[in-house]
């Protein structure tokens, strides 16, 4: 072989190599990643995010039966942003501000009330993963008994 076929062909062999190496770093490595973060899947669908940890949610125990026309009613919330009491006398809603959160309701007399605690979970966002945003609910207390309030004269 002559020389000139010599550089000739190293010239080809580094035109290769330098279009392979451009080729795999613009996205040519067929899973589909361009970046080495996140595969494309093709389906549009956002960054794979991590499993979000539930969280937790308890109302304390309630007294019943009662003579008082008003209760706080305490609960917790992992990552709380407001709290909702439902009972036959009315709803009440307040910001998840403390921690537990101390809700005062007011109680007909007379009446057996049934309470339904939802808590709402603030949404937050990491980068493009978002968690909460959803709300619980529950008819019972920590220890598994009901939230009924019986009140009297």
């Amino acid at each position: 072989m002559n020389s000139s076929t010599t550089r000739l062909l190293i010239i080809i062999g580094l035109v290769l190599i330098f279009g392979l190496l451009v080729w795999w770093l613009v996205g040519g490595r067929g899973d589909g990643a361009s970046d080495g973060a996140t595969p494309d899947t093709g389906s549009g669908s956002p960054t794979e995010c991590p499993r979000a940890t539930p969280e937790f949610f308890t109302v304390e125990p309630v007294t019943s039966p009662t003579d008082q026309l008003t209760q706080v009613i305490t609960v917790d919330l992992g990552n709380g942003e407001t709290i909702t009491v439902t009972s036959e006398s009315g709803v009440f809603t307040a910001p998840f501000d403390t921690f537990p959160k101390e809700i005062t309701i007011d109680l007909l007399p007379n009446t057996t009330h049934n309470l339904t605690v939802e808590g709402r979970v603030r949404e937050v966002v990491q980068g493009d993963c978002t968690y909460g945003g959803y709300t619980l609910s529950t008819t019972m207390d920590r220890n598994g008994g009901p939230l009924q309030i019986v009140t009297s004269d």
